[in-house]
């Protein structure tokens, strides 16, 4: 990927500040697009090294945040703190609320043709106020999730989501990407396919690096910040007997299990080892688990607390027959005896949706339509 400055009449992207599978879905969409149409990614700077890493195309990029997604407590990536979210989230929408002019006003000096947001609100409100068209996509917006928890706040935080609804309806249009959330409430609905990197099966390639028997079993372990200091790393060696090894980009904090192997994201991108592995370890994200059904690989998986996206992800994932669910006690202690030999066994069928939402949806971005 090659940066430089915000080109003229180009497509500019805005992408929530919470977490990188957000940075992963919209680059699959990015990569779809023509070199030659220039594109200004918006997002906060911690995520400038991911996108680096995953745009395969020219991108411009800027320091840009409107919200705060959902606060997690410390080390605990699957759990959401709801109070802490709302209070952080109302700061963050008033600061960004309060920069409407100026952001709708870089949109016009920089002739923006359309907009994509995956998936803050304020960027919608600022291209409506420049004129140009804006389009979410989304297998939720923070409004749905926010919801729940305004509910047992009181009435400033059911106001604020209220508020948040009424931002996000000024969109052009919701490219809604399956598995998602119903967002009934959003007018001029798309339901598309699943956005995903697809992946190549290196598996062959991944096992003679590592030195493995090309007969065994691996396991892609993908932890993000699952409290990864209390996770019980040396139980994962008692799989070694059975032929399993795990990959990941991390290790244990201390003395890794000789079938931990950590490999380089730069080398390794997460479909690839997705679709090189013959499981997947991990927290039901969007992109891990679209990825893990267009390659086939089932997926070992804790609950997320108060997180409505998981309701839509977990039932996907049952459908579709490659699911091992596991409690978040058994995660944390890397019990896997039943959730591994479930997962190893399972033959998923196809993925239940379209894999050419990226595609799609770049085919859009590129002819944007006019409000009808």
């Amino acid at each position: 990927m090659s940066e430089g400055q915000p080109g003229l009449g180009g497509v500019v992207v805005y992408v929530t500040s919470h977490g990188f599978g957000h940075l992963h879905r919209t680059a699959a969409v990015l990569n779809q697009i023509p070199a030659d149409v220039p594109i200004t990614v918006k997002s906060h700077s911690d995520l400038f090294q991911g996108w680096r890493e995953r745009l395969k195309r020219p991108a411009a990029l800027a320091h840009y945040v409107s919200d705060v997604g959902a606060v997690n407590p410390p080390g605990d990536s699957a759990a959401v703190d709801p109070t802490a979210t709302i209070e952080r989230a109302i700061v963050a929408h008033a600061q960004a609320m309060a920069g409407l002019d100026l952001e709708a006003d870089w949109l016009r000096d920089h002739h923006a043709r359309v907009v994509l947001a995956d998936a803050p609100a304020v960027p919608l409100a600022a291209a409506r106020r420049a004129g140009v068209p804006a389009y979410l996509m989304s297998n939720f917006t923070w409004a749905d999730i926010y919801a729940p928890y305004a509910e047992k706040m009181g009435p400033t935080a059911r106001r604020f989501v209220a508020d948040l609804r009424k931002v996000y309806r000024q969109a052009e249009g919701l490219f809604r990407v399956e598995p998602a959330l119903q967002m009934s409430w959003m007018p001029r609905r798309e339901t598309l396919g699943m956005v995903v990197n697809r992946g190549q099966n290196r598996g062959d390639e991944l096992r003679q690096s590592l030195g493995l028997d090309p007969e065994c079993r691996i396991v892609y372990a993908y932890l993000g910040r699952y409290g990864q200091a209390n996770l019980d790393w040396g139980r994962l060696e008692r799989y070694a007997d059975r032929g399993v090894h795990f990959v990941a980009y991390h290790g244990a904090a201390g003395a890794s299990p000789a079938n931990l192997h950590v490999v380089p994201s730069e080398h390794w991108p997460g479909g690839d080892l997705i679709a090189s592995s013959d499981a997947v370890l991990a927290k039901a994200g969007y992109g891990t688990v679209t990825e893990a059904m267009a390659s086939g690989a089932p997926i070992i998986y804790p609950p997320r607390a108060d997180f409505a996206e998981y309701r839509a992800l977990d039932r996907a994932l049952r459908a579709w027959g490659g699911a091992a669910p596991i409690s978040s006690r058994d995660f944390q202690a890397f019990k896997l005896d039943r959730a591994l030999a479930r997962a190893l066994e399972a033959r998923p069928g196809p993925a239940p949706f379209p894999v050419d939402g990226a595609e799609v949806i770049a085919r859009r971005l590129v002819d944007p339509q006019p409000r009808r």
